[in-house]
């Protein structure tokens, strides 16, 4: 579901380039590394996470990757066939990790208390499933566009990337493993960090996108438009997620959500 390069519209050969599967296991890299102070070292070490909902939206996260991965060899390898036959696998996936998103995000409120500050934070949970529910759209609507199709599916995976990085900001620099504690289970609820623009969150968010960029203008000459809708989703996100988390209509949206997750 994932890189599929035809060199014709007739599907006459294939062009074989390794970028979107090494980017997609770069990508699978930072997810694995953002959670392994909180996740993978205390699995590692038999002490599992609390909360069993947090684990299994985690999963099925690696599991998305992980297809992307997988779909990205097959379209390399000139196995199509195979690669769009396994498609509906992608979108049952990314069903479960929208659904699973929302109820971890509710979870994850009532855990620390719902407020004004918490409702005003989901708005982050919000832009990143609403970015990648997007680019799964655009990716399934462009099945018979591959140039369109396998970025869109890179930024949609670049949506979910956001969480594991912050997971290293929330802990503030303490280790859990190195401190007796069980992950973020094992943490006191940590302050919210502050909504706004910054570099960082720009970068993050933005990263594997400008990759992608560079990668087609040094290829093509020029960039994908499908990139410039990525990038820019992602930057229009960063500049009005703070203002409209204030708005009443944002808090009576959040409370919503609360109510059906």
């Amino acid at each position: 579901m994932t890189t599929v390069e035809l060199t014709s519209p007739a599907g006459v050969g294939i062009r074989k380039s390794g970028f979107y599967f090494w980017i997609a296991v770069a990508m699978l890299g930072v997810a694995m590394a953002g959670f392994a102070p909180t996740f993978w070292i205390p699995l590692a070490q038999g002490i599992p996470d609390r909360f069993p909902l947090y684990a299994v939206h985690g999963m099925v996260c690696y599991a998305w990757i992980a297809l992307v991965i997988y779909q990205s060899w097959l379209a390399r390898s000139g196995r199509v066939a195979r690669h769009r036959s396994i498609g509906l696998i992608g979108i049952s996936l990314a069903t479960a990790l929208v659904m699973f998103g929302l109820m971890t995000a509710a979870s994850s409120v009532r855990r620390t208390g719902i407020s004004d500050g918490a409702e005003a934070f989901m708005i982050v949970t919000a832009g990143e499933l609403i970015g990648f529910t997007t680019f799964v759209v655009g990716a399934l609507l462009n099945l018979q566009r591959p140039e369109w199709h396998k970025r869109f599916m890179i930024a949609a995976t670049n949506s979910l990337l956001g969480a594991p990085v912050a997971r290293l900001m929330i802990t503030g620099g303490h280790v859990p493993v190195l401190n007796g504690t069980v992950g973020l289970a094992g943490l006191p609820p940590a302050p919210l960090p502050p909504l706004g623009v910054d570099f960082s969150s720009v970068f993050i968010a933005e990263f594997f996108i400008v990759a992608g960029m560079i990668h087609d203008w040094r290829g093509r000459g020029r960039v994908h438009p499908a990139y410039w809708w990525a990038g820019g989703y992602n930057l229009a996100f960063q500049l009005v997620a703070a203002p409209v988390s204030t708005t009443a209509l944002w808090h009576h949206i959040a409370r919503g959500w609360l109510a059906v997750f």
